[in-house]
Parts: C-alpha cells; sequence; structure tokens
C-alpha cells in the first residue's frame, strides 16, 4: 500500500529527481540558475581570451537542432558584447518568447547557446552550457 502511494505521488518517476544545474562548457561560466514564474535567470561569462563585440544570449529545448541563426524569442541581446572575463546577468522569460512551466515543480531541459561577433567577423554559434531545471 505505501509503494503504491509513493508510486502515484510520483516519487519514482525522473522527473521527481530532476534537480537545477547548469554546466558550462570550457571558457564559459553559468550559475545561479534558477526558474520561477515563467523566467529562468543565470549568471553568465565567458574567458575565453576574445573580446566580443556583439552578444546574442538564448535557450533550445533538448533536441533542438543546431542553429544557423539567432531565433526570433526566447533571446537576449547584448549589443555592446561580452568581454573576456565579464559576466552578465541572463533573464529569459515567457514575455520575451520562451515556453518555460509557470507552476512549481515544471521541469525544462536544455541548452544555452550564444552567437557573437568579434574583430575577426562572425556572427559565431557557439553551445556554451547544458542546463535542467525545476520551477521553484
Amino acid at each position: 500500500v505505501v509503494l503504491g502511494a509513493l508510486f502515484s505521488l510520483g516519487v519514482f518517476s525522473g522527473t521527481s529527481l530532476l534537480g537545477t544545474t547548469c554546466i558550462a562548457s570550457s571558457g564559459y561560466y553559468c550559475s545561479g540558475l534558477v526558474l520561477h514564474g515563467g523566467t529562468l535567470s543565470f549568471t553568465f561569462g565567458q574567458s575565453t581570451g576574445v573580446n566580443w563585440l556583439t552578444a546574442n544570449v538564448f535557450y533550445l529545448p533538448s533536441g533542438s537542432a543546431s542553429p544557423s541563426s539567432v531565433p526570433n524569442s526566447c533571446v537576449v541581446s547584448y549589443p555592446s558584447g561580452i568581454n573576456s572575463g565579464q559576466t552578465v546577468q541572463v533573464t529569459l522569460s515567457n514575455t520575451n518568447g520562451c515556453s518555460f512551466p509557470t507552476t512549481i515543480g515544471g521541469t525544462i531541459a536544455g541548452n544555452i547557446w550564444v552567437a557573437y561577433t568579434t574583430s575577426s567577423g562572425g556572427p559565431y554559434f557557439t553551445q556554451v552550457a547544458t542546463l535542467t531545471a525545476k520551477a521553484s
């Protein structure tokens, strides 16, 4: 009976074990990830040794194809760029076209991408982090 009750409450489902993580690729920084009320926020930085003249940070759900252009939604632009060694606060939300859960316990899994330009050209597209988040 106890096992049946725990099963019906979702204790044994994979989503009940999902935490909130942001795993950055080498040369990038991702911390303080929070998903709340349809808004995803985190601190992002890069230390690649190259200053970015412009940057667009965006979220793509797991299973999405690699982008060849900046999406029309769920993107934050940094027209002044992001220098190597600099961090910025990123806020993506349903109000700018994302599809994040608004109820507590809702989950997302995906990747953070950046499209940027440098003095050498661009835009260059790079997957900078993998994340999972549970709404709080």
